[in-house]
C-alpha cells in the first residue's frame, strides 16, 4: 500500500520508485494535481508535449474501451526510451480498467491519473492505495505556510516587497487552484516590475476584483444575518467560479475569529488588542463591523453557526455531493442563527 504522506510528497515526486508504475493525484485542488503529475512525468520524459512519448487518455474514454490503457502502457515508442501515460479526469467508472492495470501490468510505461476529490471509500483511491505498484497523492487547497511559500517564490524572481497585511489578504483570496494562485502571484510580480512593491490596496484592486470583495460580503452577511446580501453575494462567486468548499472555510474562518475575540473580551482584553492579536488582524475598515457583530451575537448563536458551516464542508467534500445546494443552505441557516440570536439580545 503507498498512500504518500503530505511531507513526502515533493521527495517522492522526483524520483518515483522503481517498482510504482500508476500513480493517482485526486482531490479538490486540480492545478496541484496537474502540476504533480507534470513533476512526476518529467522524470521519465523530457517534455509533455512528445507525441511519440506521451499518451493521453480522457478518463471517460476507459469505460468505453478499457483495453486502451494496457495498449498504451505495452506501446514502444518509436524514438525508444520509457513511456508516459496520462488519464484525465479519471470518474469511477475508470476504476475497473485502472485495477485491472494494477492487478497486472503490461509494459514498463509510468500511469499517471488526475482525479477529483475521492472520499475514503472510493473504489478508485482504494485501488491505488493497496497496490504494490501503484501510489496515491492527495491534492488539497494551499494553506498556510504552503500558501506564504509559494507567494514568495513567486516574487522572488524579481525581487518584489510585499506588505505584511497585502500577504494576508493574498492568502485569504488564493489557495483553492495552486495554478490559479501561481498565475495570480505572476500578474502580481508583473505589475509591480523588479525591485517593486505591493500594498493591500494594489493587491485587493488586481486581485481581489469583486471576488474578494462578495466573499468579505458573505462573511458579514452570515454573522450579520442579511440573507438579502449573502443571495447578491452568492451569485457573484458563483459566475466567477469559486469553490463551494472555499466560501464554506472563509465564512467558518469569520466566525471563529468572532468567537475568539468574544473569548479575549471575556477574560479582561480590551476590544481593540484582541481584534489586532488575531492573525491576520482585523482589516482597519472592517473594524467597526467586527466589533458590533462581537457585541450583537452571543456566543453560544456563533457555536452553533460554526458547527452548521464545518458540517456544510465536510459534507460538500464526498464525491458527488450537491455542493452549491449545500454551501447555500448552510449560509442562510448560519445567518438565521446569527439574525434571530442578535435579536434577543
Amino acid at each position: 500500500m503507498t498512500k504518500v504522506a503530505a511531507k513526502s510528497v515533493d521527495g517522492f515526486l522526483k524520483g518515483p520508485p522503481s517498482d510504482i508504475r500508476a500513480i493517482l493525484f485526486y482531490g479538490p485542488d486540480g492545478g496541484l494535481a496537474r502540476e504533480r503529475m507534470a513533476t512526476a512525468a518529467l522524470t521519465v520524459v523530457p517534455a509533455l508535449d512528445d507525441p511519440f512519448l506521451v499518451s493521453e487518455i480522457a478518463g471517460d474514454g476507459l469505460s468505453d474501451d478499457p483495453a486502451r490503457l494496457g495498449d498504451e502502457a505495452a506501446a514502444i515508442a518509436m524514438t525508444g526510451g520509457r513511456r508516459v501515460v496520462i488519464v484525465r479526469d479519471a470518474a469511477e467508472s475508470a476504476s475497473p480498467a485502472l485495477s485491472a492495470f494494477l492487478d497486472a501490468p503490461v509494459g514498463d510505461a509510468l500511469v499517471l491519473v488526475t482525479a477529483g476529490d475521492l472520499g475514503p471509500r472510493s473504489k478508485l483511491r482504494k485501488a491505488f492505495e493497496g497496490a504494490k505498484i501503484g501510489a496515491a497523492i492527495a491534492c488539497y487547497r494551499d494553506e498556510g505556510g504552503d500558501l506564504s511559500s509559494l507567494i514568495a517564490e513567486g516574487l522572488r524572481p524579481l525581487g518584489v516587497r510585499i506588505d505584511r497585511d497585502a500577504k494576508d489578504l493574498l492568502t485569504e483570496i488564493l489557495g483553492s487552484d495552486r495554478a490559479v494562485s501561481r498565475s495570480e502571484i505572476e500578474k502580481l510580480a508583473l505589475y509591480a516590475g523588479p525591485d517593486g512593491h505591493l500594498d493591500r490596496e494594489t493587491v485587493a484592486v488586481l486581485i481581489g476584483d469583486s471576488s474578494a470583495t462578495a466573499l468579505d460580503d458573505i462573511c458579514f452577511a452570515v454573522s450579520d444575518g442579511r440573507a438579502d446580501l449573502l443571495e447578491r453575494s452568492l451569485e457573484l462567486l458563483s459566475d466567477a467560479g469559486t469553490p463551494a468548499v472555499q466560501i464554506l472555510r472563509a465564512a467558518s474562518n469569520h466566525v471563529l475569529r468572532l468567537h475568539r475575540v468574544q473569548d479575549m473580551a471575556a477574560s479582561g482584553q480590551d476590544m481593540g488588542s484582541a481584534m489586532a492579536s488575531l492573525k491576520p488582524p482585523v482589516f482597519f475598515k472592517t473594524r467597526p463591523r467586527f466589533e458590533s457583530v462581537v457585541k450583537r451575537v452571543p456566543p453560544a448563536a456563533l457555536t452553533e453557526a460554526l458547527s452548521v458551516l464545518m458540517t456544510a464542508e465536510a459534507a460538500c467534500k464526498r464525491t458527488g455531493a450537491p455542493d452549491a445546494l449545500l454551501c447555500d443552505r448552510a449560509l442562510q441557516q448560519a445567518a438565521a442563527l446569527c439574525r434571530r440570536a442578535g435579536r434577543r439580545r
